[in-house]
């Protein structure tokens, strides 16, 4: 039965790709769901910053873009020239 929790869906995702699901993953995902808007990588990692520094730039990078393998985000070219 296929599930709408965007948490179930990032851990069906990494499970099916041998990898492992991690709180900083989860904490990332949670922010950005919460968010309800386009985030650029940088955006994202702000907003994460404010509550957990102990999450990098590149985590949340590497994090985006299995979002965006696992369906939950789409990237975005904007007028402004930034990638949301």
């Amino acid at each position: 039965m296929p599930t709408n929790k965007p948490t179930d869906q990032l851990s069906a995702y990494l499970a099916g790709q041998g990898l492992k699901s991690t709180r900083q993953r989860d904490r990332i995902l949670e922010v950005f769901v919460a968010a309800g808007r386009h985030l650029s990588a940088e955006e994202l990692y702000l907003l994460i910053k404010k509550s957990d520094r102990g999450i990098g730039y590149a985590t949340v990078y590497r994090t985006l873009k299995l979002l965006s393998e696992a369906g939950l985000a789409h990237e975005r070219g904007f007028e402004d020239g930034i990638t949301r």
